[in-house]
């Protein structure tokens, strides 16, 4: 059983000038959600955002080991 199937939710920064980079993999759409609301909060909660030029995405993983698009 290959880890896509374990964790079949990524976590992707996409950067203002179209880069990508996949963050992490999750179980659950709830959990990847929940580490996207960190990364944007900084790490903790009394600090303001630190990369206001890049954005999280949830994706989920496609069969074939990529997400989508």
């Amino acid at each position: 059983m290959n880890g896509s199937n374990l964790h079949p939710w990524q976590v992707i920064r996409q950067e203002k000038n179209g880069s990508r980079y996949r963050i992490g993999r999750c179980a659950t759409r709830s959990e990847a959600q929940r580490l996207v609301e960190r990364l944007r909060a900084g790490g903790a909660a009394s600090s303001p955002p630190t990369h206001l030029d890049v954005d999280y995405l949830v994706e989920r993983v496609e069969a074939g080991g990529r997400g989508r698009r």
